[in-house]
């Protein structure tokens, strides 16, 4: 065979080889999308969704409201739910498909004085970070799933 030829065979298989690669990473819980099969050959999407919102900005020294929402958006109930945060744990139990649970926290912005008492005289921020919250459930077999919201960025005024 050309040399050629099999270069461009082996080129050819190295971009579909890096293709199928990207697709299965880019697939493998885009959504926190699990498929699985009952024992009567259902097929069962676990679907949940958690997400968090909250103002785009705010003033340094007041409190902000962050809004919590953790959805089953597929079509068997999820068990043992528990949303955890670096400042609450809640357990939500059941989620029921298509049922959301939401609820609200609090958050004080810090001032630049109480910035600079805690990371040091040079430390300012404009920016109040939020980390993304835990979702931890269990699946109708009994296998245990852990998810992961966004995270948040409130531009400091």
């Amino acid at each position: 065979m050309d040399k050629r030829i099999f270069a461009l065979i082996i080129v050819i298989f190295l971009i579909v080889a890096g293709v199928v690669a990207f697709n299965y990473m880019n697939n493998s819980k885009p959504d926190n999308n699990t498929n699985i099969t009952n024992t009567s050959s259902e097929t069962i999407n676990i679907i949940v969704v958690a997400n968090q919102t909250g103002p785009a900005t705010a003033k340094k020294g007041e409190n902000v409201t962050i809004n919590y929402i953790v959805s089953n958006k597929g079509n068997s109930d999820v068990f043992d739910v528990i949303v955890r945060s670096q400042g609450f744990e809640k357990k939500i139990g059941t989620l029921k498909p298509n049922e959301t649970k939401e609820f609200q926290e609090k958050y004080r912005i810090p001032t630049d004085e109480e910035v600079k008492e805690d990371f040091g005289s040079n430390s300012m921020s404009d920016t109040f970070f939020i980390g993304g919250f835990g979702v931890s459930f269990t699946d109708l077999n009994g296998n245990k799933h852990r998810i992961t919201s966004n995270s948040l960025e409130i531009k400091l005024l």
